[in-house]
């Protein structure tokens, strides 16, 4: 309600309760999820005249002050209050964005910082084992905050005999291979120099060698997405073995059934590690209909056992486990070639993309 007045000869306007309404309703809300702002609810008094269909392109969410804003990559929701926008990464604490509409600011909001002693962690390095190939191709590191990219290069080292630093021992990606949260990082030990007969191996040689003791250290000075530095630096020890150059080999795998009625896990022992990453997304489970089963999926004992654990009770029947032959072991090596082969022996060319383990629940 506006109410037009006028004292001794000055003309205003005094706003009332519909004012007051107004600026309740232009609240911008946060959505948190695992401590992290993973949505905003835009009201829909910024929103009423803006046509559903181009909400896309009509409204975007920036980072405050920008001189030549871009919008951050995301979704919009249609909600009965208004709109809700999901970006594809969660908001960085302690940063401003603006919700623009039609080019022109409508309002913003600040993502909190969090408590001053919630440092970022690795919270853990995989492979998880304490003896590997000297041949292992891949690294991942685990961050309990979105990190900072473009920093491996330079706090990330590997160490010889607790001496000698590794130089060039990963393979300089850029961009890094990070997941969308930033929370896990991927590192590739340079295949140039662990392939055979490659120029960077024959100048360079491996990065590790076989019966040596090495150091992955990573330095406390990295930051996390706020400028906040590890809370410690890392250290992850292990000892290195001779190469690995076969394939693994699913018909020699261990599968545990469970009982009936029960929803016990169905487990795999896979007789070696196997890539941690690629175990959460290369197996599935079908029933004798060919349906998938639902359920969760566990890696253990050092990436040496996967456990299948469904939604509902397991009933009797014959199952089938499905397996990706992209899974690798820790060398690289698929299921169907060898990481490091000898390009110049023919071998026959190979299509099967899944292969089947046949097992029964009684």
């Amino acid at each position: 309600m506006v109410r037009l007045a006028n004292i001794s000869g000055l003309t205003f306007f005094v706003c009332l309760i519909s004012c007051r309404q107004k600026s309740a309703d232009q609240t911008i809300t946060i959505q948190w999820k695992n401590e992290q702002a993973v949505a905003v609810a835009i009201p829909g008094t910024f929103t009423a005249d803006i046509p559903q269909d181009s909400v896309s392109e009509l409204i975007t969410i920036n980072i405050a002050e920008q001189e030549n804003p871009v919008g951050i990559l995301g979704s919009f929701e249609q909600k009965e209050s208004g709109l809700l926008f999901t970006p594809m990464i969660p908001f960085t604490r302690g940063m401003r964005y603006d919700v623009r509409i039609r080019g022109r600011r409508g309002g913003g909001f600040e993502i909190p910082e969090n408590n001053a002693g919630n440092a970022p962690s690795v919270t853990a390095i995989y492979p998880s084992a304490d003896t590997l190939p000297e041949n292992l191709l891949k690294i991942y590191l685990h961050f309990d905050q979105p990190m900072r990219e473009r920093m491996s290069g330079k706090y990330v080292k590997l160490v010889k005999n607790r001496r000698d630093t590794i130089d060039g021992a990963f393979l300089d990606l850029q961009p890094e291979l990070w997941n969308p949260e930033r929370t896990v990082l991927t590192l590739w030990l340079d295949p140039g120099r662990i392939k055979r007969d490659l120029q960077p191996n024959k100048r360079l040689g491996a990065p590790m060698q076989g019966g040596s003791h090495y150091q992955l250290i990573v330095s406390q000075a990295w930051t996390d997405v706020r400028g906040r530095k590890l809370a410690k630096s890392f250290q992850k020890a292990f000892i290195t073995v001779g190469k690995d150059s076969l394939s693994p080999q699913p018909s020699q795998w261990k599968l545990e059934s469970p009982s009936a009625t029960t929803k016990n896990a169905l487990k795999i022992g896979f007789k070696e590690p196997l890539d941690h990453s690629l175990l959460q997304e290369v197996f599935t489970v079908h029933d004798s209909n060919g349906a998938k089963v639902a359920g969760q999926w566990q890696v253990d004992k050092a990436e040496m056992q996967c456990r299948f654990i469904p939604n509902a009770a397991w009933k009797s029947g014959n199952y089938k486990l499905l397996i990706e032959t992209r899974l690798e072991d820790l060398a690289g090596n698929n299921l169907i070639r060898p990481f490091d082969r000898d390009i110049t022996q023919k071998s026959k060319p190979v299509t099967t993309e899944i292969i089947e383990l046949p097992f029964t629940v009684d």
